[in-house]
């Protein structure tokens, strides 16, 4: 089950929806997958997707989105996947509109990697592993704190929100996925020009 059909209850119970992502909103759901429509909202052609499936460039960059675009710029479980976060940032700040809300979630690392270095047991394309805040003195230099990447990237954002996301979250053990939500969420909003 994607990251986001888990947490659709949970957002639809809070509101999330209306105040972070309205269906009336133009967004882009980077990642989400190879299908025309996004999971987020499948019934809005406001919407649209990224993927390196549907033969779209690399989401690192965004090339040929043009800047202050989309109301909303949506990425779940990208981050880890990608070579530079600051860049990947900086681009899904770039092509959204000032007033507008990035929402960014990856992995949590002590919920769902389970370890403290790569390679994930899970998913051999991970890149990074991430904490909210910045990782312990000692952790590896593939740790990262999603608001020190954030903050790093984009100095002048406002992050209105960051939060572990662990609704019906269980353990399975260390070698076995855990079940339920394992994310950090970071909301952004983009500061008026």
């Amino acid at each position: 089950m994607t990251e986001i059909l888990k947490a659709k209850d949970r957002r639809e119970r809070e509101g999330w929806y209306d105040k972070f992502a309205p269906p009336n909103a133009k967004g882009i759901d980077i990642g989400g997958g190879c299908k025309p429509q996004t999971q987020l909202h499948p019934d809005n052609e406001n919407w649209t997707v990224w993927d390196m499936c549907k033969g779209d460039g690399d989401a690192t960059f965004m090339k040929g989105v043009p800047n202050n675009h989309y109301d909303v710029v949506h990425a779940s479980h990208i981050l880890e996947h990608v070579k530079n976060p600051k860049r990947a940032l900086f681009n899904w700040y770039r092509i959204l509109k000032p007033g507008g809300h990035l929402i960014v979630l990856v992995p949590h690392r002590d919920l769902y990697e389970k370890k403290l270095a790569p390679p994930s047991r899970w998913n051999h394309d991970h890149k990074t592993f991430w904490v909210p805040h910045r990782p312990e003195e000692d952790a590896p230099p593939t740790t990262k704190g999603l608001l020190d990447e954030i903050l790093g990237a984009l100095p002048r954002a406002r992050v209105i929100q960051l939060r572990i996301l662990d609704e019906g979250f269980k353990s399975a053990g260390d070698y076995e996925h855990s079940l339920g939500e394992y994310s950090i969420e970071a909301i952004v909003r983009k500061v008026l020009s």
